[in-house]
C-alpha cells in the first residue's frame, strides 16, 4: 500500500454543495415553479412569460399591462433568494422595466385612473 501524499489540482473545501452565497452572474435565477431547490431558469425567459401573461386580458391598454407586469415581477423578485435578485433586476432593466415600489405605485395609479375613465365611458 502506498502512503504518499497526493496533491490534487482542485483546492479542497469544507463547504457543502449548494451552500454558496456568491451572487449569480450567469443570467439564471432559481425557478420558483419547480419543486427542486436547485432548478434554475433564465431571468429573461421568466420576464417574457410574465409579459405574455400580462398581455392577456389587458384590452390593449398599456397602463393595465404595465401594472400587471410590474406586480408579477415584484412578487417574483421578493420570492427569489437574495443572490438571484440582482440578475432578475438586471434582466428587467434590459427589457426597460425598473423594479421598484415607487414605479409599481406609479403604474398602479395610472391603471386606476384609466379604469375610472373607462367606467365613466361605459
Amino acid at each position: 500500500m502506498h502512503t504518499q501524499k497526493v496533491n490534487t489540482a482542485a483546492p479542497e473545501s469544507a463547504e457543502q454543495w449548494g451552500k454558496k452565497t456568491a451572487l449569480r452572474t450567469d443570467g439564471f435565477v432559481r425557478n420558483l415553479k419547480s419543486c427542486h431547490p436547485f432548478d434554475v431558469i433564465r431571468a429573461d425567459v421568466v420576464l417574457a412569460r410574465m409579459e405574455k401573461q400580462a398581455s392577456r386580458g389587458c384590452g390593449l391598454h398599456y397602463e393595465i399591462y404595465e401594472s400587471r407586469l410590474l406586480g408579477m415581477a415584484l412578487d417574483y423578485l421578493t420570492a427569489l433568494p437574495l443572490k438571484d435578485r440582482p440578475v432578475f433586476i438586471g434582466a428587467a432593466a434590459k427589457y426597460g422595466y425598473t423594479l421598484t415600489l415607487a414605479e409599481e405605485q406609479r403604474a398602479q395609479d395610472a391603471c386606476d385612473a384609466l379604469m375610472s375613465e373607462l367606467a365613466e365611458d361605459y
